[in-house]
């Protein structure tokens, strides 16, 4: 027990008593590392040791912060779970949406085209 947290401990025991001393402070250096708790000790010229405050148990930290579980269901097969839209809705607005969108593009691109005409060729 060469720990030199304990050695103010043993330089104000009295040497007869030291195997005294060690053997409670084995036992508390134990029990510290089984649970990590900290203790304020009271230690007497006989070597008797008194606890007098002890920390709370710590809490074990996880071994890994961050765990990631991969959805039952992959978004790709169902679009709805990540959306409001109920589920029955779903399959029925997926070609609505898809056409929606097309138009959209259509439309756009006429657009462009009335405002950007094509340039026209040089006859020259």
């Amino acid at each position: 027990m060469s720990d030199p947290r304990f050695a103010p401990a043993y330089a104000y025991v009295h040497p007869v008593f030291w195997p005294w001393l060690w053997l409670q402070l084995w036992a508390i250096a134990i029990h510290q590392k089984e649970t990590g708790q900290d203790f304020l000790l009271n230690v007497t010229r006989c070597g008797f040791v008194r606890i007098k405050y002890v920390s709370d148990v710590r809490k074990p930290k996880p071994s890994n912060l961050y765990t990631y579980e991969a959805p039952a269901v992959p978004a790709w097969e169902r679009p709805a779970l990540g959306s409001d839209l109920p589920i029955e809705f779903a399959e029925d607005a997926q070609p609505l949406i898809l056409s929606a969108l097309v138009d959209a593009l259509r439309v756009a691109l006429a657009d462009l085209r009335a405002i950007h005409p094509a340039p026209s060729l040089d006859s020259s």
